[in-house]
């Protein structure tokens, strides 16, 4: 029996990013993940060695090459924060009113909690507000005394080795490079990684120094830029327009700007990605129940469904893959939510956002007016779907940042398009042959979509591509093809 259906009923335009940890490391586990939708792999360098990390890496390459799917990895830097030192018990439980005294030097007290790096004496004020793991423990600092620190605790909890410690309203002044995010950026730069996550970002110079280190080893890295701090708002354009994506990292930014505050702030961030076209991934607790439940809640649905309304490029798991105990069905969930929201999105507005901010800044930007053109013909027609002939993936990341509702075939002679177009929204690339000539373009394109099913006979389509030949950034030419 002939199979007529067409493979555009497996594709998910919206980007689904897994962090791998203990629950999902195996290769079984992970190749469930890949066929559930996983598009990118994560790793969170802030937990686990580097054996392990070396042991995921492996693990994913080979579950991506027994598919035949490759499956990009994001390593996230820690970046520069502070962090409890170690307990001689892990962890203890603090009381409300409780008095807790904090060491910000380098000299190990045990009857004193360190706090590492040193350095957060001098960029705290009494009155500061101290926060532990994501919010869990609240502390008012009372006095500063040289490096010792006196806190009365506001909410208590569990205090443990190694969590994060924040001072709402009060940035690290530490270097971007401190001892831990340096051995990180050199395990990544070491080893198999396509994207590099770079936590608490403060403005384009903590970008520029992470660009600086990768050009010395001649790597090729996709920068996302984590937008976790209000220094990292405040500076948000140029952030964007130094990084290759961006990510709405909802866990620390809940603690730094007040948690009330986050609706409107992811709002505020993907509004101003899309309008620039860059990426932009949502990203924490999207799920967070089903790291126990077998079921998101209502409230967990219809954040996952906002999200991808509001112009997400990508949503993210964080415990829910890692360390969860569904990691699988935490997938299904989020294509099924994700897939719905799909047919909701106003590609208009959205369209209308992209092209306002291109013609506001350069109104003779030639390659732009061909992909935005593009998404609005395949829109006026009712196209099945857009093919864009792509060397490094820019042409495709192009028309995709307009968000056409239809889905984009990117056809590439070059294997690294797929990574550079892992993130893009409604991106499907597939591996092609380098072609001589247009009209061999043309015909290509109408054979590979009637081979593979992605559209039948009468139907229309349309091609994007880029003259002349070969060359990487054009974008200029447009034709509609009826099947």
């Amino acid at each position: 029996m002939v199979d007529n259906k067409s493979k555009l009923k497996n594709f998910s335009k919206t980007r689904i990013i897994c962090t791998i940890g203990p629950s999902s490391y195996d290769i079984q586990t992970l190749k469930q993940l890949i066929e559930a939708g996983m598009s990118v792999a994560r790793i969170n360098l802030s937990h686990g060695d580097s054996s392990e990390h070396l042991l995921i890496i492996n693990n994913i390459r080979n579950a991506s090459k027994e598919l035949n799917k490759p499956i990009p990895i994001l390593a996230d830097l820690p970046g520069p924060k502070y962090r409890v030192g170690d307990l001689e018990t892990d962890h203890f439980i603090c009381k409300n009113n409780q008095k807790i005294f904090f060491d910000c030097s380098d000299n190990l007290n045990k009857e004193i909690i360190n706090i590492w790096p040193s350095g957060l004496h001098k960029d705290i004020k009494k009155g500061a507000t101290l926060l532990i793991d994501d919010g869990a423990v609240e502390l008012d600092v009372v006095t500063i005394d040289k490096t010792l620190i006196e806190t009365k605790v506001k909410l208590g909890g569990k205090i443990s080795s190694n969590k994060a410690v924040v001072a709402r309203g009060f940035p690290s002044m530490l270097g971007y490079f401190t001892d831990e995010t340096t051995e990180a950026l050199d395990f990544v730069l070491s080893n198999d990684i396509d994207f590099v996550g770079l936590s608490y970002i403060r403005n384009i110079d903590d970008i520029k120094k992470v660009k600086r280190k990768i050009e010395a080893k001649n790597k090729s890295l996709k920068i996302i830029s984590k937008i976790e701090l209000k220094t990292a708002v405040d500076n948000l354009k140029s952030i964007i327009d130094e990084s290759d994506a961006v990510m709405v990292a909802r866990g620390d930014l809940g603690v730094h700007l007040p948690i009330s505050e986050i609706p409107s702030t992811q709002k505020f961030i993907i509004k101003v990605a899309n309008s620039m076209g860059k990426e932009v991934i949502t990203a924490t607790q999207m799920l967070e129940s089903m790291t126990e439940n077998p079921q998101p809640t209502r409230a967990e649905v219809t954040d996952v469904h906002n999200a991808v309304l509001d112009g997400s490029d990508a949503i993210m798991l964080s415990g829910e893959t890692s360390i969860g105990k569904f990691p699988v069905r935490s997938v299904e969930f989020m294509k099924e939510i994700a897939e719905i929201a799909e047919k909701n999105i106003n590609n208009n507005y959205l369209r209308k956002l992209r092209f306002d901010h291109v013609t506001a800044s350069n109104a003779q930007n030639i390659d732009e007016f061909i992909a935005h053109g593009a998404a609005d013909i395949a829109e006026q027609l009712n196209a099945k779907l857009i093919v864009a002939f792509t060397e490094s993936g820019s042409t495709a990341a192009r028309v995709a940042s307009y968000k056409p509702s239809k889905p984009i075939i990117a056809l590439s002679p070059d294997p690294k398009a797929h990574i550079s177009l892992s993130l893009r929204w409604g991106v499907h690339t597939i591996e092609a042959k380098n072609l001589s000539n247009i009209e061999e373009m043309f015909q290509f394109a109408e054979d590979m979509v009637l081979n593979e099913k992605l559209a039948k006979k009468g139907e229309t389509i349309i091609v994007v591509a880029g003259l002349p030949i070969g060359f990487k950034g054009n974008t200029n030419l447009i034709r509609v093809i009826k099947l």
